[in-house]
């Protein structure tokens, strides 16, 4: 049995959710107030967890404006064991396509808010009960129990956890133990303790300050009534006396002195090490509990573990703990980019706004070879696109360096708005891409249900100005015409504008929904900065000065093949270009910051920052101007500065 289908109305910012669960893994990823947190609360309130934890409803879980909320759960697979539990509690539903009916169990969490109030507090009325509709009997607590999860909390005190006490975490997962079903093991760990309590108490220390415990007692107590003091770890109990049920008191009394420590050799280990330590336990217990409903909770697991860990507590996830508890689900929220990339892309579910987009192979436009090519491409750096309002999806190291200076000089730090560059290299846009577009939804009328990451594909034009084709006489041309390359240049021209518009929207075919494609105004990106206005940003980048650069041709295509030839037949100048280019520009563009002079006026300094504002503005309307168009239209796209456009 798997928790297949959640669905839930007015809870916190889960205002109409709904969201369909792999059996296995599901890693749930998104930036913060995303509703992850949500989500994990939602199914503890329904579900209960095995901790004992006191779960109370509050204001705070109400959506606002709303006096209820509901919680529907969904169940699939049930086993002929499980069935037996919940045998009033089935729907026989009709398995689509066919004739025949399977038994499937709906659990439905409601909550509503009433007017009266008990110590201060609103009274808030709670319903568990079964059913499609929540027209089923309602839920004991039996049934409730078998359904209750392992949870994970986030910043947990995993040292407290495995501390022993009354009523703790270790307590509970030795007395789940199989082996202490068998009364022979039991019976031995209770004769084991009575010998050691026997030992304790004949030993010479323990009996001598006993007897001086009982000299001080003398002393304050009537004589009509002595008293003989015990020092026990039994609690002075006489096990021969001690029926059944007291056996197991006792039993339990002995687990919960208990202390679990990571290693014997050395006692104290890092707080990393304890929590997973701590995992180690709950997961034991799930493996003895795989036969009822095993599904761990675990809100960000990267807590206290270097990424290496993350990566092998991930892995045993996936193998299922060598096998032996191939029957676990887990859900896990996560903000790590390690876990992300490392997770099966169809087992990621991405929140955002409240709502949740799986990734799933029947719900996005990813095709079978994309899940291939992501599963080997998406790493660490790339997979923080997960966490991202804005992505720019790039070909390059080129505009990979420099858009974020572009974006801080014209005032719109990615870092502001939440984007992140990703550099997929060559032409992969696709199934980068495609992460972002839900299959089925493309009409605006469905935008609501788009994922609201605004995504845009920044692609060369890969078309050869003719100036650049090796020929008799220009000094200029470094490009051979070959048969097979003749595209790059032909379509370029009048003659054939409409093989240029084809070419272009080819280009942009990856568009649709919240994704955009934005190609380069000309050839590619660092000559369509030469193109534009920075002619002699770029060529100063390049050479490290402007010397020679009055002698380059006044024509601005001409000039920048000419720049751009160096830039291309350069080892490694791509690169340098880049880095060298960012320094220049935020030289020339970058925000005005005035030296404060001595002795300067409350009113002096206050004109001066106008100016220095005044002058920094007037840069930014320069250096927008001076951008290629498509590298402004991205820009303005990614961090909001423009309204969306689907398709565009």
């Amino acid at each position: 049995m798997y928790l297949s289908d959640v669905s839930i109305k007015n809870f916190r910012i889960l205002r109409d959710f709904r969201l369909r669960l792999n059996s296995g893994i599901n890693l749930i990823v998104g930036e913060n107030n995303s509703g992850k947190t949500a989500l994990v609360d939602a199914l503890r309130y329904a579900l209960s967890v095995n901790s004992g934890e006191w779960i109370r409803i509050q204001d705070r879980d109400f959506s606002c404006g709303a006096t209820s909320f509901s919680i529907q759960l969904k169940f699939e697979d049930i086993t002929a064991r499980q069935a037996a539990a919940f045998v009033e509690h089935l729907t026989h539903e009709k398995i689509p396509g066919t004739d025949n009916r399977r038994s499937v169990l709906y659990i439905n969490y409601q909550a509503e808010q009433t007017t009266h109030l008990i110590r201060g507090a609103r009274q808030i009325r709670t319903e568990l009960r079964s059913g499609a509709n929540a027209e089923g009997p309602p839920v004991e607590r039996e049934a409730r129990d078998f359904l209750a999860t392992t949870y994970l909390r986030p910043l947990r005190d995993a040292d407290a956890e495995l501390t022993g006490g009354r009523g703790s975490r270790l307590a509970q997962i030795l007395g789940s133990s199989e082996r202490f079903g068998e009364a022979a093991v039991i019976e031995n760990l209770l004769t084991t303790i009575v010998a050691a309590n026997a030992a304790i108490v004949e030993n010479d220390g323990v009996s001598a300050t006993r007897e001086r415990v009982q000299e001080q007692l003398r002393r304050l107590d009537f004589r009509t009534k002595p008293l003989s003091p015990l020092i026990s770890i039994m609690g002075g109990t006489d096990l021969e006396q001690l029926d059944a049920t007291e056996r197991k008191q006792m039993f339990r009394a002995i687990l919960e002195r208990l202390q679990l420590l990571i290693d014997s050799h050395e006692r104290y280990r890092g707080l990393g090490y304890s929590n997973l330590l701590f995992m180690a336990t709950e997961l034991l217990l799930l493996e003895q509990e795989q036969h009822d409903f095993p599904l761990l909770l675990v809100e960000e697991p990267e807590a206290h573990l270097h990424p290496q860990l993350q990566m092998k507590f991930l892995r045993a996830l996936r193998e299922g703990f060598g096998g032996r508890n191939s029957s676990l689900q887990s859900i896990l929220t996560t903000h790590s980019p390690n876990l992300a990339s490392k997770a099966p892309l169809e087992n990621v579910i991405i929140m955002a706004e409240g709502k949740a987009f799986s990734l799933r192979k029947d719900e996005t436009r990813l095709d079978a070879q994309n899940y291939v090519h992501l599963e080997k491409f998406l790493d660490v750096t790339k997979s923080n696109l997960f966490f991202a309002k804005g992505v720019i999806i790039v070909e390059g190291d080129g505009e990979n360096i420099l858009l974020s200076t572009f974006a801080d000089l014209l005032g719109l730090p990615f870092e502001d708005f939440g984007v992140s560059v990703i550099n997929v290299g060559s032409i992969a846009f696709a199934p980068f891409a495609r992460i972002f577009q839900r299959v089925g939804i493309d009409d605006p009328e469905n935008s609501a249900e788009w994922l609201g990451t605004r995504v845009v594909c920044l692609r060369d034009l890969d078309l050869w100005p003719e100036p650049a084709r090796i020929a008799e006489g220009n000094i200029y041309g470094f490009q051979e015409a070959k048969a097979g390359n003749r595209q790059y240049w032909e379509s370029h021209y009048a003659d054939n504008a409409q093989g240029r518009l084809d070419w272009i929207a080819s280009r942009k075919s990856l568009a649709g929904q919240n994704v955009r494609v934005e190609v380069a105004d000309h050839w590619t990106f660092e000559y369509a900065l030469a193109r534009a206005g920075l002619a002699s940003e770029v060529y100063q980048a390049l050479n490290g000065n402007l010397d020679g650069y009055d002698e380059l041709p006044a024509d601005p295509e001409l000039r920048a093949v000419a720049i751009y030839k160096d830039v291309a037949t350069r080892s490694g100048a791509k690169t340098k270009l880049a880095y060298g280019l960012s320094s220049v520009l935020a030289a020339k563009f970058g925000p005005v910051i005035s030296p404060t002079p001595e002795n300067e006026t409350p009113e002096q300094a206050s004109a001066r920052r106008e100016n220095d504002q005044a002058r920094t503005a007037a840069r930014r309307t320069e250096f927008r101007a001076a951008l290629p168009a498509y590298i402004v239209r991205a820009i303005d796209y990614v961090t909001g500065h423009e309204v969306p456009l689907a398709a565009a």
